[in-house]
């Protein structure tokens, strides 16, 4: 054995052991998991290869009631799958005979089934050939035959379309796309088609050459002419419209396979990462199942929440709009008026909840030093979308409804578009000045009453996404987070941005703008100060209810222990609150979900175990903090609450870890009592208009609202 993995293996042994005394064995291995869940022992030489292997040679996996009784293993383990060299087949015979669900559990959450040549996996089917593991290896067999027709399909039509340059294929899926408009009503604004998009190109990104990106005016010409121009005008020669019509039917091929595949691969996220879901080998049965509906209607509830939160924040944009004088003033042109009225409340809506709940600044800034105001960033994405859906839907809509046939609508809006000089192709691109001059009308203010080209130059920049750079990422890291579709609507080819209108006109630009900050950007200077403002912005809605608040609390060190900064300590009339706030980004698939869970929160549920020690002691010997807190208990640990708060929705209420998980967005509505705003304007009852603290606020009430989930009662 190395000596790092020695290392790593000595440091979870000794964990396990340290703990033994105060904690049971389950949650003694708890412990050293979480060590090795958090990528400790920390060090520079220390890769996650080391900590593998050293966690896979420990002692403790050989007591079966330790690792029976933890609620990690499975969890650990399957981290430690993801290598074929991190441990040793004997030693996996050994789970697989004294706790086989964990190891069940493990090769699902990593999914090692997947890896059908995997030396583990292959070693595992030979020597495990007991009637509860042969249905386990039937199963996991059945999942993936299912994918195989999906698979064939799609690299059949890849093959069929990799002649194509990006923009090429950039034409026929437009041209595509627009089917979802074919009826009103009909199109699909969370998404789930540009999930099949945003694949397809991120593979085509991955097979690009440099020629793809040295894009010229008649390289683009000839480009459209060959592959666009037939289509969708008529007149063309035979030969043309054939070959375009065989491009098509390939890309609809791919289209299609490709969101069967996607599909199919939310069962096997289901088997992999659903508690509740339960497999079986019956002929004629599903071979996975839920053992109940719970967990569906945990996310349909998330969804309504989601919903009721949206409600919320246009009720709060549109008073904030009617007092800043701006609802008695016409906004761009007359007949355009109300169309961007509703564009600039939205901004606004956008603009609270990004500063309240995310901690941004008036201002953002970029990477490139330059500085964008946060309001004209949010606005110019909610007026474009005004624009794509005035100037390209609706008119493609009409001409479809007159004429029943796709391409010839299309071929009207591209015609009606030329004949006023605009361009309104299936997609429009423009070089960079072009682009920073529609933007800059966007950004007109006291300061600038004709528009700032700067700005508009930093809003493109945040809103672009580099295709170039994106392919030589996905090629050499392709690991990195690659930004969806809608995350970063314009797409830079060359000298050119390009962007979808039927992107443009139905994105949520509020989760395009957070997932752009949030995740793709994660590593952003800013976000320091921005987390350190969700903290101080919390604090400060507590303080406004009567609660002493105590910020980034530092605990004293101990030869225990080193429980680090505790982000807010709050007291009021003998309640003692700890929360341990976490921001990141919106969720769309139950695996995210899961990620989110078994990482961000389950780090901060141990966090705040060791804060709440802590935190306790200091409660009882820190006269400074004591006073501070206007706190005059001698049982913090009686009267003390502990919450994981939260940016995301996804778990709100939920338990991790035995702390309960608050969205912020909850506390908020909660903390300014406002659930009356929970619901369209038009559409708030009597009943909704009660407050939540009749008799005033008070801690203890506060405390029950919350923990009783009465803010979501009769109405989700």
């Amino acid at each position: 054995m190395s000596e790092k993995r020695e290392r790593c293996r000595q440091h979870y042994q000794l964990v396990y052991e340290k703990s033994q005394p105060d904690l049971s064995k389950g949650q003694a291995l708890d412990e050293s998991l979480h060590h090795f869940l958090d990528q400790r022992p920390a060090g520079k030489n220390l890769s996650a290869i080391d900590r593998a292997q050293g966690l896979a040679t420990a002692s403790f996996w050989l007591d079966m009631d330790a690792v029976a009784q933890s609620e990690l293993a499975s969890l650990a383990l399957s981290r430690v799958l993801f290598f074929d060299n991190a441990v040793s087949v004997e030693r996996l015979l050994h789970l697989a005979s004294h706790n086989p669900e964990t190891l069940r559990w493990a090769i699902r959450y990593s999914k090692l089934f997947e890896r059908i040549e995997s030396p583990l996996w292959l070693a595992l089917r030979a020597a495990l050939t007991g009637d509860d593991w042969q249905v386990f290896f039937g199963v996991c067999d059945r999942l993936l035959d299912q994918l195989k027709p999906f698979d064939e399909l799609i690299a059949s039509a890849e093959k069929q379309l990799e002649h194509l340059t990006l923009l090429e294929l950039f034409s026929y899926l437009s041209v595509l796309a627009y089917q979802a408009f074919a009826e009103d009503g009909s199109d699909d604004p969370s998404g789930q088609q540009w999930k099949v998009y945003n694949r397809i190109i991120l593979n085509k990104l991955r097979a690009c050459s440099e020629e793809d990106f040295r894009l010229s005016e008649s390289r683009l010409g000839q480009s459209l002419k060959r592959h666009l121009s037939p289509i969708i005008f008529p007149g063309s020669s035979n030969s043309d419209v054939v070959r375009c019509r065989q491009n098509l039917e390939s890309l609809a091929i791919l289209i299609g396979a490709t969101q069967e595949r996607i599909d199919y691969e939310g069962s096997i996220d289901w088997f992999c990462f659903d508690p509740e879901c339960r497999y079986q080998l019956k002929r004629g049965e599903p071979v996975i199942y839920n053992q109940s509906e719970a967990g569906t209607e945990r996310w349909r509830r998330t969804g309504r929440k989601s919903d009721l939160l949206w409600h919320y924040w246009m009720n709060r944009a549109v008073h904030a709009f009617a007092l800043s004088g701006m609802a008695e003033q016409i906004i761009g042109s007359p007949e355009n008026h109300e169309l961007n009225q509703l564009a600039f409340i939205k901004a606004v809506r956008s603009k609270l909840q990004l500063q309240q709940i995310y901690g941004l600044g008036d201002r953002l800034s970029l990477s490139d030093g330059s500085q964008v105001q946060l309001h004209h960033l949010l606005l110019a994405s909610e007026l474009s979308s005004v624009f794509f859906q005035k100037e390209f839907i609706q008119p493609f809509q009409r001409h479809l409804r007159e004429s029943g046939v796709l391409a010839q609508a299309l071929g009207r809006l591209a015609m009606n578009g030329m004949l006023t000089g605009e361009n309104r192709f299936p997609m429009t691109w423009s070089e960079e000045p072009e682009k920073i001059r529609r933007i800059t009308g966007w950004t007109v203010c006291e300061e600038h009453p004709k528009g700032c080209a700067s700005s508009a130059k930093a809003i493109l920049a945040f809103w672009t996404s580099d295709f170039k750079a994106l392919s030589q990422q996905l090629k050499l890291q392709p690991g990195m987070p690659a930004p969806r579709l809608n995350e970063q609507p314009f797409y830079k080819i060359g000298r050119y941005s390009f962007q979808f209108p039927w992107v443009g006109a139905q994105q949520n630009n509020l989760t395009a703008a957070i997932n752009n900050l949030r995740r793709v950007n994660a590593r952003r200077a800013d976000m320091q100060t921005e987390t350190q403002r969700v903290e101080l912005a919390l604090a400060e809605s507590l303080r406004q209810r009567g609660f002493a608040v105590e910020v980034g609390y530092r605990p004293t060190v101990t030869d225990d222990d080193d429980a680090g900064e505790v982000d807010l300590i709050c007291h009021q009339d003998g309640v003692l609150l700890l929360l341990e706030v976490k921001s990141g980004y919106i969720r769309s698939t139950k695996h995210e979900v899961w990620l989110h869970r078994t990482n961000t929160l389950r780090k901060a549920a141990w966090q705040l175990r060791r804060k709440q020690t802590a935190v306790r002691s200091a409660l009882v010997a820190d006269q400074e903090l004591r006073a501070r807190l206007g706190y005059h208990g001698q049982k913090p640990r009686a009267e003390m609450r502990a919450w994981i708060v939260d940016t995301s929705i996804e778990l709100d209420g939920q338990s991790v870890e035995g702390f309960r998980v608050v969205s912020r967005e909850a506390l908020e509505v909660v903390l300014r009592d406002e659930k009356r705003l929970l619901g369209p304007i038009d559409q708030r009852g009597e009943e909704s208009r009660g407050s939540l603290f009749p008799d005033g606020f008070s801690a203890g009430r506060f405390v029950a609202v919350v923990e009783s989930d009465e803010l979501w009662r009769g109405i989700c």
